[in-house]
């Protein structure tokens, strides 16, 4: 077989990295992946955060704070409607390319439905707890909605499991566009709240056609079908990364419910307007995974040394990428929040400059995920999750009426330090020895 040639992008690196790249084929793969990955993080970087200061500056706090309300409860039922499949797919198609057919239609059908009860429970639920409040009843009804359209993403699983994400990045970017210039048009019209709550349904309907669009221009299994037997299979393994994405939803929202509740809609709104500037960096580990997953799950099979060598080496990776970033962010914080948002949002400065150092256990926490899924120690997931939802509730309910949105800051750090990485220390103590390496 003739042996594949280097890809263009390597003759223009240095020759020290030229060198240690050539004939790596695999790995050329990941960082192709990976770049493509990564442009449309940039993209969404540059382009969301100036159109969101610019929807949080047109809204102001108080209403920015009630559609973040509304987006942080559906979220609860998005970590349901996903049903923990996303890395089991990829992993049982990276090992079985034949599979795929089976794989992909069971998946798309079981969140299909799953994505349409999640609509009803959602406006159920809002209709429970908020009684009377038709506004934000309308609004959850709207957002909600995209519950239902996220089952289109069964097509990333297998462009994720062929490390091709560029086929879901081009589709998904042109509705992201087309998305935010919807919502400059709002402003510019100065539309009422819910018609930003329908721009982001419009995101998820134009990213659900434009997926259906990308995998039919490029060859990939058609004859999708629906397996029970699998589909039972499937859910047995996957309902603790279900749970465990649940508890993560609820130490990475609860805070947003907890502030909308204790301290009102404005203070939400500060707190809010902090998030995009420091979670946006989490997509930075979760790229990385997604790229080197297939590999290292392969590598699982054939290469065990080599399997724990690239797990080490993604810990020190992140310690290398995010703790330089969040001091960089803290240091400018109050810089960056207002050029982006003005001086009604000064107090998210503060908040944002603690905030941002969640990025560094998030990281060891999405490294340590490629090991449980190759190890197929998904209770250790759960627990590790619950561990750190308890964490952030209770705290939350001592430092919110103490600090506000600050303490809602401090106790995101707290939290997910504690599920990502202190836990660790009973859950699965080599672990925790691997993810404080440096080199």
């Amino acid at each position: 077989m003739k042996e594949c040639s280097n890809p263009f992008w390597l003759k223009y690196t240095p020759g020290f990295i030229r060198r240690q790249l050539e004939g790596r084929h695999v790995l050329h793969a990941i960082i192709h992946n990976t770049g493509w990955l990564l442009a449309d993080r940039a993209l969404r970087l540059g382009l969301g955060l100036i159109v969101g200061a610019w929807v949080a500056r047109y809204l102001g706090p108080s209403q920015f704070g009630e559609l973040s309300y509304v987006l942080a409860f559906v979220a609860f039922f998005q970590a349901i409607s996903e049903l923990g499949l996303n890395g089991i797919a990829i992993r049982d198609i990276s090992l079985d390319r034949n599979a795929s057919p089976a794989i992909l239609g069971t998946v798309f059908r079981l969140r299909l439905i799953t994505g349409f009860f999640c609509w009803l429970a959602a406006i159920g639920s809002m209709a429970f707890f908020r009684p009377g409040d038709l506004h934000t009843l309308a609004l959850t009804a709207i957002v909600s909605g995209s519950l239902v359209f996220q089952a289109a993403d069964t097509v990333d699983i297998w462009f994720q499991s062929q490390t091709q994400s560029r086929r879901t990045v081009v589709a998904k970017t042109i509705s992201y566009l087309i998305n935010s210039l919807f919502k400059v048009v709002l402003i510019l019209s100065t539309a009422p709240l819910i018609y930003f709550a329908i721009a982001g349904l419009v995101e998820f309907t134009l990213s659900a056609t434009a997926l259906s669009v990308s995998y039919r221009m490029f060859p990939a299994p058609f004859n999708w079908r629906w397996e029970l037997e699998l589909g039972k299979r499937l859910l047995k393994e996957s309902w603790p990364y279900m749970l465990s994405g649940l508890a993560i939803i609820i130490y990475i929202r609860i805070d947003q419910i907890m502030l909308r509740e204790m301290v009102g809609t404005k203070e939400l709104g500060i707190f809010s307007a902090a998030l995009p500037l420091s979670t946006t960096w989490y997509f930075i580990p979760m790229m990385i995974a997604q790229s080197a997953g297939p590999s290292i799950a392969k590598k699982k099979q054939s290469d065990l040394i080599g399997y724990d060598c690239a797990i080490d080496r993604l810990f020190s990776l992140m310690w290398w990428i995010m703790l330089p970033l969040c001091i960089s962010i803290a240091f400018f914080s109050i810089s960056i929040v207002k050029l982006l948002y003005g001086d009604q949002y000064n107090a998210s400065a503060s908040v944002l400059a603690v905030h941002v150092f969640s990025n560094i256990p998030v990281a060891l926490g999405v490294m340590q995920s490629i090991w449980i899924l190759n190890e197929k120690k998904n209770v250790l997931t759960l627990a590790k999750t619950i561990i750190g939802a308890v964490t952030n509730v209770g705290l939350n309910l001592i430092l919110i009426p103490m600090y506000g949105a600050l303490g809602a800051a401090m106790v995101t750090v707290i939290s997910t330090m504690t599920s990502g990485v202190l836990s660790n220390l009973l859950l699965s103590p080599e672990i925790f020895r691997r993810q404080l390496r440096l080199w």
